[in-house]
């Protein structure tokens, strides 16, 4: 196939499609779609934000908890250089 034909079938495609969408306009098919498209979009956007708090809440509390972790191996490490004997080494 060769590219003008590639072009003249792609231009033919947009051209049918413009014609689909100007009937659907004017026969008022498409009047409910883009408050629909809206409609889903917020949904979209709540979801979306619901998600990045309760990763943001996730991610918060292992930290804390790493924290936490840190702590009490840092506190044994310091208890056990303590109990060692310094005359052994």
């Amino acid at each position: 196939m060769s590219n003008k034909k590639l072009v003249l079938g792609i231009a033919a495609g947009v051209a049918a499609l413009a014609v689909v969408g100007v009937i659907c306009k004017r026969k008022g098919y498409l009047d409910g779609a883009c408050e629909k498209a809206e409609s889903l979009g917020n949904d979209l956007k709540d979801k979306y934000n619901n998600v990045k708090e309760s990763a943001r809440k996730k991610f918060d509390e292992v930290v804390h908890k790493g924290g936490e972790i840190a702590d009490r191996l840092k506190n044994k490490s310091e208890t056990a250089a303590k109990n060692i004997d310094p005359t052994t080494n």
